[in-house]
């Protein structure tokens, strides 16, 4: 991949289940027209590459998904705790000012990592299947822009009010998050406490016997 900087009009990047990647070259840097990147193992690959930080400087791109992309657990195990290992995110990356799509998803988070509530345009954050999530920080309710947040697979067992905040927010997803979507009552104090948003309960897995 050291020859990324030999493509400056690339737009679009996919990577997927390269697990001996160790990071990702600086020259990604000089892709100056880059508006997707996209790094997605599905449920079968783990992956966990060092991200420069010169990542920051893609201020084209709108839409950054690593999904399973920081993560080095192997598949297979039931949920370990989050990695020690895990590869900090670049400071740079709440500099990607443009990024309207983020997603997440299944990397272990137990917290909703700190550059995704920077993020001033992002419309649609996925933080599904980081089956340790359980909360989301405050300062979710700055990104003004926000209308889809997907938290299928986590362990919320109800929402902040601050949510109220957030202008254009009208999709949550929580499907299997057991303690919610089990809970009759849940879900209605949810579509009560938040009548803009439009909310979808459906599990994909049998949820356990209380």
């Amino acid at each position: 991949m050291d020859g990324l900087g030999n493509y400056p009009d690339l737009e679009t990047l996919t990577i997927s289940c390269l697990e001996n990647l160790r990071a990702l070259p600086d020259s990604i840097g000089k892709l100056a027209k880059l508006k997707a990147l996209i790094i997605d193992n599905g449920n079968g690959c783990s992956m966990n590459p060092v991200l420069p930080e010169l990542i920051g400087g893609l201020q084209q791109l709108e839409k950054l998904v690593l999904y399973g992309a920081q993560d080095p657990r192997a598949e297979g195990r039931d949920h370990p705790p989050q990695p020690t290992d895990r590869h900090p995110f670049p400071a740079s990356m709440a500099q990607l000012k443009n990024l309207r799509y983020l997603d997440l998803g299944r990397n272990g988070f137990d917290e909703v990592p700190a550059f995704a509530t920077k993020l001033p345009k992002l419309t649609e954050l996925r933080l599904q299947a980081n089956v340790a999530l359980k909360a989301l920080p405050p300062s979710i309710a700055d990104l003004h822009e926000l209308t889809t947040l997907k938290l299928d697979g986590n362990s919320f067992a109800d929402l902040p009010d601050f949510l109220n905040a957030l202008p254009k927010l009208t999709t949550v997803s929580l499907g299997d998050n057991c303690a919610i979507t089990q809970s009759a009552a849940k879900k209605i104090a949810l579509k009560a406490r938040f009548p803009k948003i439009q909310f979808d309960f459906t599990d994909e897995f049998d949820c356990p016997e209380p």
